[in-house]
Order: structure tokens, then sequence, then C-alpha cells
């Protein structure tokens, strides 16, 4: 998995990387690079499947026939002629494997707006994806979590103390941040907003623009990589580097399936 960002260091704690000016990006070149600049995007395809291919190379799926929403990774790798697309489908449990990969040539057609994917050994066009438009359904949300796929750059994923799981992402300047909290009877609290930084007690806050409450913590680097939120009363997250994808699924779940605490 490549484009997730490091976290700075803050004395013997950690904050996200947009408190910090050490942060580097790769950029790739040549075909792959026009390419991916296309790819990123939400597509569907004749089925009526959904495909949100995000910055940090991993995708969001919805799959119309299983009616089940999957997650995985995707690369791409040019020889200077044809620019291959593999993507990797994610197990149940998060981990991956050999057998849950499918292997494409891609190709950007720019005249009509849409990806051509071809067959890689007969090189025969077996699938076009158009750009996902929004039917104004109020419950089609999925130019939503596009718009937060592509201003997210981090995410990092776990549970509390409690055991109810937590997902925290961001933009690389703070200016849209995202913590979500689902507990197992599938009750959420949200906080979508502006980070700030206390740099000198290192405490991230972030903002909720609807409800105005405010929720912070301190954060803590363990010895296993893991990250500690602290959030004094309210308890400690332990969360780990995850995909933006991961940040999608849980809101399309959470409003999906939950209950809004706040």
């Amino acid at each position: 998995m490549a484009g997730l960002c490091a976290a700075a260091m803050v004395g013997s704690m950690v904050v996200p990387v947009w408190a910090s000016d050490d942060a580097a990006e790769e950029e790739a070149d040549g075909d792959v690079a026009d390419v991916t600049e296309a790819l990123v995007g939400l597509w569907k395809d004749s089925a009526g499947d959904i495909y949100g291919f995000y910055n940090d190379y991993s995708f969001f799926g919805q799959w119309v026939d299983e009616e089940q929403d999957v997650l995985g990774a995707y690369a791409l790798a040019s020889d200077g002629d044809y620019t291959a697309l593999v993507m990797q489908l994610a197990n149940d449990d998060g981990t991956y494997d050999e057998e849950n990969e499918v292997s494409y040539l891609v190709q950007a057609n720019v005249d009509e707006n849409v990806l051509e994917l071809y067959d890689p050994d007969s090189q025969e066009l077996t699938a076009t994806l158009e750009p996902y438009e929004a039917t104004g359904d109020e419950e089609d949300y999925n130019k939503t979590y596009q718009d937060m796929g592509e201003l997210l750059t981090e995410c990092y994923s776990g549970e509390t103390d409690a055991g109810e799981t937590f997902i925290y992402a961001s933009n690389d300047d703070g200016s849209f941040c995202s913590v979500l909290v689902i507990d197992q009877d599938d009750n959420y609290v949200s906080f979508v907003g502006e980070g700030t930084l206390d740099e000198e007690n290192a405490i991230v806050t972030i903002t909720d623009e609807v409800s105005e409450m405010s929720l912070g913590f301190g954060v803590e680097a363990n010895d296993d990589g893991s990250l500690t939120l602290d959030m004094g009363d309210l308890g400690n997250a332990t969360v780990e580097e995850s995909t933006i994808a991961v940040a999608v699924q849980g809101l399309k779940y959470a409003v999906e399936n939950g209950t809004p605490m706040n």
C-alpha cells in the first residue's frame, strides 16, 4: 500500500501530519501518473456496481448483485505501452491474499470520459467505467462519500477501551477532520470539521461544523506502531494506520445502519 501519510513527532507525543511541515508526497511519472490522475474518483459499470478509487491506492466497491461493500487496494504499473491495474479485495478480517486479486489493462478514454478495462491476456475490452452521478435521492449518499474521500489524506482506525469502533481521518492541513465512533448497537457519534493543535500540550481538538460540539485528545505512540488517543474522561482509543476507504466505508455504514447520538 502506498500514499499513507506518516505521523509527525511533537515532544513525546504524536500528532497528525497536518501539524507538521515535514510531510512528503511521492508522485509517479509517465503513463502511470496520467492514469492515476484519471482513475481517482467514483465510477459505475454497466452492472450498477460502484467503484471508488482514492489517492492512497485504496478502493471501496459497492457490489449490487452481492449486495455488499468491498474494501481493497489497487496498484498501477506501466511498461511504457500499457498500464496494468491490479485490484486486491480485502478479506473479511481486513487481510489480503492473492486469491482475491484481479488484473486489467486500463486506459483512460478522455474523449468519452470513461475508463476502459481490458483483459491482460487477450487485450479485449471487458468493462467500461463511467463517472458516477448522484440521482438526487435523499438516501443516495455516494457523492458525499466521494467528496469526503477526495479531501482525506490520512486515516487511523481501531477500538476504544469499551470496544467501540473508532475511526479518525483528516486532510493535509487539518482544515477537514473526521472522527467516527460506533458502538456494538450501531449507535454512533461523529465530529466533522476543522482540527486544531495545542502545541504546548499536544492536544488535537476537532469541532463539529453542525453541532459545534468538540472532541479533544492527546496522541501517544506505542512500541508496536499503534497510537493511543487519550480523550480524558471519555477514555482511550488504540488505532493504527488505515486507508481512506476504511473511513468512507465507516461513514456509509453508520449513516445506513446506525443511530446518530449527536
